[in-house]
């Protein structure tokens, strides 16, 4: 078996593969039957935006404290937890929709529990991949994932959610909560070859302060972590704003932000093929940073597009590039973290990837509304772009580990909140 496919010889890989695309199609779901119910109780923006940020506040909180755990404990157990958990509140959210009307605080108080789950799931599920698969595997498994991935979530739950919420949104939830399940039965199954040290540990708070203290002594990370902060303010808000740039910018009608969601998704699975099936790059980090700067500087051509036609174009570069050098990174995280650190060290950097996006929308919207939301996605495109280049010069002047080099790595870039 050769190229993306060759890691689904292995048992493990495709029971995780199997556990994370059916729950990534119940996301998609999910991201539906939460807006229409959101709508139907509270027919206003501000009813999103209270329900986007009830669920990341606790997925920043939680995906900090998901990392500690994830290198404390076993990191099948914390994401057997997590899925449990989630399917329970999804379960609970379908009930109280099936049952009328329900209060919207009540929605609120719901959806911060399943971001805290969700929080805590992503640093265990980063670390758990590379203990499934040898080093040299790492960047086929990852392109793999990565797939399948943005079908699953991007392309083929919203569009089941849409035909679900049309019949009664509380039925989206109980699919949603459904995947959870079948997730929790693949993730049962894992047996991992490789374990981490899951022994005596200190407190928590220092357990923490260590997985700091490596990033900040690795200066090639650490400048990860730092351009992945800028890269996700300048970035996140924009493409929070995408529906309103199609429809304000573009004059068209607000489904085509489906249809350029739709091509994004395909654009990123065959990025990820085309990545899994070739040799990986000596140089993985420096491969990642530069696709990062041509991928992102297309979120300025967004702006400039004179309609959606060329729009598509954009938005296929846009999650090539990103899609590539998420890959390139993945494999540096697997091969270069040692095992006992890598909870901490994605949890960081997940955390870097999303903690910027509140503001970031919040600067949004008053830049549309002060100079436009062309000019908006202009000025983003090129601060990420710009910010992607000077990490790119920093690496190149730092070096980054090949071979057998001192392990360490990561940084990534997030374009899932489109």
């Amino acid at each position: 078996m050769k190229g993306v496919l060759r890691p689904l010889a292995d048992r493990d890989v495709r029971l995780l593969l199997t556990g994370s695309t059916v729950s990534l199609v119940g996301d998609g779901i999910y991201s539906v039957a939460m807006a229409v119910a959101a709508l139907r109780i509270s027919n206003s923006a501000s009813a999103l935006a209270a329900v986007a940020v009830a669920n990341l506040v606790p997925r920043v909180v939680f995906g900090l404290y998901g990392g500690v755990l994830a290198d404390r404990v076993s990191r099948r157990l914390v994401l057997l937890a997590c899925d449990l958990v989630r399917a329970a509140v999804v379960a609970v959210l379908g009930a109280v929709l099936l049952g009328g009307t329900p209060p919207f605080w009540l929605l609120l108080v719901l959806v911060v529990p399943l971001g805290a789950a969700s929080g805590a799931a992503a640093p265990a599920f980063s670390a758990i991949l590379p203990d499934l698969v040898e080093a040299d595997d790492l960047v086929a498994a990852s392109s793999l994932f990565s797939s399948v991935g943005p079908l699953a979530q991007m392309v083929a739950g919203p569009v089941l959610g849409g035909v679900l919420a049309s019949v009664d949104v509380a039925l989206g939830m109980f699919v949603d909560a459904a995947t959870f399940a079948v997730s929790a039965g693949c993730i049962l199954a894992l047996r991992p070859g490789r374990r981490h040290d899951v022994g005596p540990k200190p407190l928590p708070w220092a357990h923490f302060r260590e997985g700091l203290a490596y990033v900040r002594r690795t200066p090639w990370l650490f400048v990860n972590l730092v351009c992945g902060l800028v890269i996700t303010f300048a970035i996140s808000g924009a493409l929070t704003m995408l529906p309103f740039l199609v429809t304000s910018g573009y004059g068209a009608s607000a489904s085509v932000f489906g249809y350029l969601l739709a091509v994004g998704g395909a654009a990123a699975t065959l990025s990820a093929v085309a990545v899994g099936s070739r040799r990986p790059p000596r140089r993985p980090l420096v491969a990642s940073y530069s696709t990062y700067v041509v991928g992102l500087a297309a979120v300025a051509g967004l702006g400039l597009a004179p309609g959606p036609l060329v729009a598509a174009l954009f938005v296929m570069v846009l999650f090539v590039g990103t899609s590539a050098g998420n890959i390139f990174q993945d494999s540096v995280l697997g091969s270069r973290v040692p095992r006992e650190l890598r909870g901490r060290v994605s949890s960081l950097d997940w955390v870097a990837a999303t903690a910027a996006t509140p503001a970031s929308v919040v600067l949004v919207a008053a830049s549309s509304a002060a100079f436009g939301i062309r000019a908006t996605y202009v000025a983003a495109g090129l601060l990420a772009a710009g910010a992607s280049a000077v990490g790119l010069l920093l690496l190149l002047r730092s070096g980054e580990p090949v071979g057998d080099q001192a392990e360490a790595a990561q940084g990534r870039v997030e374009v899932s909140s489109i």
